[in-house]
C-alpha cells in the first residue's frame, strides 16, 4: 500500500509541476513525513525527481521562446553555488531538525503561491523584452545563491520560491516559470551529489526507479495538458493544502 501511495504521489506532483509549475516542495514531505525515509534518502529522491521536472519544463518553455538565457544563465550558474553550500549545510547542520525545517519550507512556499497570485494580478501585462534585458545580474546573482541555498537545505524544488521574485522583478510570468523551472536544474545536481554520497543503492530499491518513472510521466501529462487546466484553481488548492498541512505539524500535532 505504500509503495503505491509513493508513486502515485510522485505521479500527482510531477503532473502539478507540468500544469503549473508548483508543488515539487511535497515530495520530501511525502518521502520523510510519510514513508519515514532518512533525510538524505528522501532528499536524493526529491532532487533527482527536480532533475527531471526541471529539464523538461524548461525545455518546454525554451523551445515556446520563454525561457530567456540572458536571465536564467547567471542565475542557474549562482544556484549552483549556492546549492552546493546548502547541500552541505543540509547534510551536516540540518539533519536532525529536517522535518521541522521541511514543515517551515512548505508554509512559506504554500504562502508564496498566493503572494504569486497577488503579484500577478497587480502587475501589468509584459510582452516585450525591454525590461527583461533592464534586469541586473547584480541583483540575479545574489537571488540565485540565496533561494538555492535554502531549496538545497531544505528540500523544496525552487521555482515555488524564484517565481514570486521574478515576477516582482518585472518579468513575465510564464518567462518566470520557465527561468525557475531551468533553475531548479542547478539547484538539482549538487544536491543529488551530496545527499546520494549518503545512500547506496541497496537502501534505493528498485522502487527508486518506479518513483522517477511515475513522476517523468505526471510531468509529461501535465506538460501537454497545461493549456486545458485551469492552473490558478490548481495552484491554489496545493497552496491551501501547504498551508493547513504545515500549520498542523508544526502548532498543532
Amino acid at each position: 500500500m505504500m509503495v503505491m501511495i509513493l508513486l502515485a504521489g510522485a505521479f500527482a506532483v510531477g503532473l502539478s509541476i507540468g500544469l503549473c509549475g508548483v508543488a515539487g516542495f511535497l515530495l520530501p514531505l511525502l518521502f520523510i513525513g510519510y514513508a519515514g525515509y532518512t533525510p538524505s534518502k528522501s532528499l536524493f529522491i526529491s532532487f533527482c525527481c527536480f532533475l527531471i521536472s526541471g529539464a523538461i519544463g524548461a525545455w518546454t518553455y525554451y523551445r515556446r521562446g520563454e525561457m530567456p538565457l540572458k536571465i536564467a544563465l547567471p542565475l542557474g550558474l549562482s544556484s549552483l553555488v549556492g546549492s552546493t553550500a546548502g547541500a552541505v549545510i543540509g547534510q551536516l547542520w540540518v539533519g536532525k531538525a529536517i522535518q521541522t525545517v521541511l514543515y517551515v519550507v512548505v508554509l512559506i512556499s504554500g504562502l508564496a503561491i498566493f503572494v504569486q497570485e497577488w503579484l500577478i494580478r497587480k502587475s501589468p501585462k509584459r510582452e516585450g523584452s525591454a525590461e527583461i534585458c533592464a534586469v541586473s545580474r547584480g541583483i540575479l546573482v545574489p537571488i540565485g545563491f540565496v533561494t538555492a541555498l535554502i531549496c538545497a537545505m531544505s528540500g523544496a524544488g525552487g521555482p515555488v520560491v524564484v517565481m514570486p521574485l521574478l515576477v516582482l522583478m518585472g518579468i513575465p510570468v510564464r518567462m518566470s516559470v520557465g527561468i525557475a523551472l531551468f533553475d531548479s536544474i542547478f539547484i538539482a545536481i549538487p544536491s543529488i551529489f551530496v545527499y546520494g554520497s549518503q545512500c547506496t543503492p541497496s537502501d534505493l530499491g528498485i522502487i527508486f526507479f518506479f518513483i522517477l518513472l511515475c513522476h517523468t510521466a505526471g510531468i509529461l501529462i501535465g506538460s501537454m495538458n497545461a493549456d486545458h487546466i485551469p492552473q490558478t484553481a490548481l495552484k491554489r488548492g496545493v497552496a491551501v493544502f501547504s498551508v493547513a498541512f504545515a500549520v498542523w505539524k508544526l502548532f498543532l500535532s
